[in-house]
């Protein structure tokens, strides 16, 4: 048992010091830089479904063509966020020791050495000196009494301290929400005429899976004309409903989206159709179908296929539109013709199709991504440590005045910035420079 443990605590040792290596952490940027910039030249195929098609059978099958939701990307995601914890974790302490617990220097080797300056002059006022400069800079300030000498360190800023680990802590945040959209999320696009109602189940997803049970109602799709001939918007006037009863209706448009229950639906892109009423021996089912043949309808119980053209040269008092019947597999068309708005006519004698106007067709993106707060979040957080890290400097000044023979002291004085050695020196030469003014 006791070998089992030490074991264990053995290997936990191992995998701590693996994560905690920095190599390991650039070594998993730069796989996936590699990876993401082969991603930007492959098809995705969420993007361009045809071109991802195209791509060679070892590409898709190594899951280039949906590079971000495959398992292996994941994965190094995952690596490289376990990664920056654990060397978050590891800087913690002395992070929370720089800015919580600064003490003076207990001897003149405690005091930096990269930027050290040395003061003599009357004690008294050496030490009174350093006190009122110190004030008037500023600097919060503490000191220490011992018998034979005296310290003190002030300090700036010290928040900038956490700027490095804020940052760093930003970029787990933002892989956990991308994660989080990934896994939780979808991502699916619609195509429907005015009238339609249908569960938002039944839409195209290029990612995810759609737990919701609700279903839309598409009210209305407009192309909406400014009397000047330009284009205004377009517009798709939608219904949420919930075990058939309408709980929710908004208006969308490009660039106003609607969201219901974290649900999103874009105004992508907009289609003219026509809506027809199919009458079977009595039974009358509506029919809408969308323009330039994107669209059929097959008769129950037959191979008869329906599609339909805008009638361009009917005017917008009369309008009309070309249908052509087609019959299995055959590419030539059983049946043709036009009609206008009211006109009946019989298919094949299997139903009669009555032509009852134009409609529009919604085009609409739909997506549900659970973590967008958590990308803003990081976001917020990077900006943050970014702003603390490069404009919060950290400014550190210790000194350690010692007695040379009751009336007379030495100060050594360092300062010390991060990684910044010129803003220390600076600081460090104008405080000594402000004390020597005090003392003449």
């Amino acid at each position: 048992m006791e070998e089992f443990s030490e074991n264990s605590k053995g290997l936990g040792d191992r995998l701590w010091r693996t994560f905690s290596s920095m190599k390991l952490g650039l070594a998993l940027l730069g796989i996936i830089a590699l990876v993401a910039g082969i991603g930007t030249l492959i098809p995705q195929a969420e993007q361009d479904p045809a071109k991802a098609q195209a791509v060679g059978l070892l590409w898709q099958r190594l899951g280039f063509t949906h590079l971000y939701n495959t398992v292996w990307f994941r994965f190094l995601l995952g690596l490289l966020c376990i990664n920056l914890i654990v060397c978050s974790i590891q800087r913690l302490s002395g992070i929370y020791q720089r800015t919580f617990y600064l003490t003076p220097p207990s001897n003149p080797a405690r005091v930096p050495q990269k930027n050290r300056m040395v003061v003599q002059g009357d004690l008294a006022r050496l030490r009174e000196s350093v006190q009122e400069v110190c004030k008037q800079k500023r600097y919060r300030f503490v000191t220490s009494d011992q018998s034979a000498a005296w310290s003190f360190i002030a300090f700036k800023h010290r928040l900038g301290n956490w700027g490095s680990f804020i940052t760093h802590l930003s970029f787990v945040v933002l892989v956990l929400g991308a994660l989080l959209g990934s896994v939780l999320g979808f991502k699916g696009y619609l195509m429907e005429g005015a009238g339609s109602t249908f569960p938002i189940q039944a839409i195209q997803l290029s990612r995810g899976t759609v737990s919701e049970t609700f279903s839309v109602r598409i009210n209305s799709a407009e192309d909406r004309m400014l009397p000047n001939g330009e284009r205004d918007n377009w517009y798709t006037d939608l219904s949420i409903l919930e075990n058939g009863q309408e709980v929710a209706r908004n208006t969308l448009s490009v660039n106003h989206p609607y969201v219901y229950k974290g649900i999103t639906f874009y105004q992508a892109n907009y289609a003219n159709g026509a809506r027809f009423t199919a009458d079977s021996n009595g039974q009358k089912t509506p029919v809408v179908l969308q323009d330039q043949g994107q669209s059929y309808f097959q008769a129950p119980g037959t191979e008869l296929y329906l599609v339909m053209t805008l009638d361009r040269s009917s005017s917008a008092q009369s309008p009309g539109v070309i249908y052509q019947v087609y019959q299995g597999n055959n590419p030539d068309p059983v049946q043709s013709g036009k009609l206008t708005s009211g006109q009946t006519i019989d298919v094949q004698g299997k139903y009669k199709l009555t032509f009852d106007g134009l409609v529009g067709f919604a085009g609409l993106q739909v997506k549900k991504d659970p973590g967008v707060a958590v990308i803003w979040l990081g976001c917020a957080l990077l900006l943050g440590g970014l702003l603390l890290a490069f404009y919060w400097q950290p400014l550190v000044i210790s000194g350690f005045l010692q007695t040379e023979d009751g009336l007379k002291g030495m100060l050594t004085v360092g300062a010390s910035a991060g990684k910044v050695t010129i803003s220390a020196r600076e600081a460090l030469e104008q405080l000594v420079s402000s004390i020597t003014d005090r003392l003449r």
